[in-house]
């Protein structure tokens, strides 16, 4: 018998809808990598950046603030890691990290965003495979019982 790949293995071993419902797995798992390379991608394209005119934030939701870029251009948008309380909303000058679209007042959260992104998508592929390779190890070996 010739060796095959353990994808190979692994996809003849499962039945069409085990087939579909493993490659709906994988293709969803490629959205945390997405998440995760645009924190990276801001991590290294922002800039440092303060507020410009007032933050406001609603109580318990998001800050909102505009902020002029070292480029010289004008950001405005949701400021994640702001939590002032309704007395506190008026402060100028705060520091952040940002572009045009979006801000955050600590660069390192971007990293270890990132790094949970990734984690979590290696532990997912991890299980869903795992799931998939024992589905098809089992199903598998009761054909070979049967044939016994």
């Amino acid at each position: 018998m010739g060796s095959s790949s353990w994808g190979a293995e692994l996809l003849s071993g499962l039945k069409p809808l085990s087939r579909l419902v493993l490659f709906v797995c994988l293709c969803a798992l490629v959205l945390p990598l997405w998440f995760a390379a645009q924190n990276t991608y801001r991590f290294i394209d922002g800039h440092h950046a303060k507020t410009e005119g007032y933050v406001h934030c609603e109580s318990g939701g998001p800050c909102r603030g505009a902020r002029r870029l070292p480029t010289g251009q004008r950001g405005s948008g949701e400021i994640r890691g702001l939590s002032f309380a309704a007395d506190e909303e008026l402060l100028t000058d705060i520091p952040l990290y940002a572009g045009q679209d979006w801000a955050v007042t600590d660069r390192p959260d971007l990293l270890v965003r990132a790094a949970w992104e990734l984690v979590g998508t290696a532990i997912g592929t991890a299980l869903v495979l795992w799931i998939a390779w024992n589905r098809s190890y089992s199903s598998g070996w009761r054909d070979e019982m049967k044939q016994s």
